[in-house]
């Protein structure tokens, strides 16, 4: 493959991949895994809210103090998400 089909090979798969918000993303509930089943990976980022701990496919990724000022986070497509909290953090889903 010569650097033209490569750059043609790379714009056809980057106009392939939605951008911006992921619209069918799933709905928060603490201490339940958020599935991404949108085929495509998603960057999440969690923020606000009262939060214990963040596990991205059953491992912990922060507790309380590292929480607190949110995470950003990329979750390829089957991966899993779990919040736990006691106030209700906003998550936002993106395509990556």
């Amino acid at each position: 493959m010569d650097v033209a089909q490569y750059h043609t090979t790379y714009r056809a798969v980057c106009d392939e991949v939605p951008q911006g918000a992921w619209a069918g993303a799933p709905t928060l509930a603490s201490a339940t895994d958020l599935v991404n089943t949108s085929g495509y990976d998603q960057e999440v980022n969690v923020t606000g809210g009262t939060v214990t701990a963040i596990k991205k496919n059953g491992v912990t990724l922060a507790t309380a103090a590292v929480a607190a000022p949110g995470l950003t986070m990329r979750l390829r497509p089957g991966a899993k998400l779990n919040v736990t909290y006691s106030v209700a953090p906003t998550v936002t889903w993106n395509y990556a």
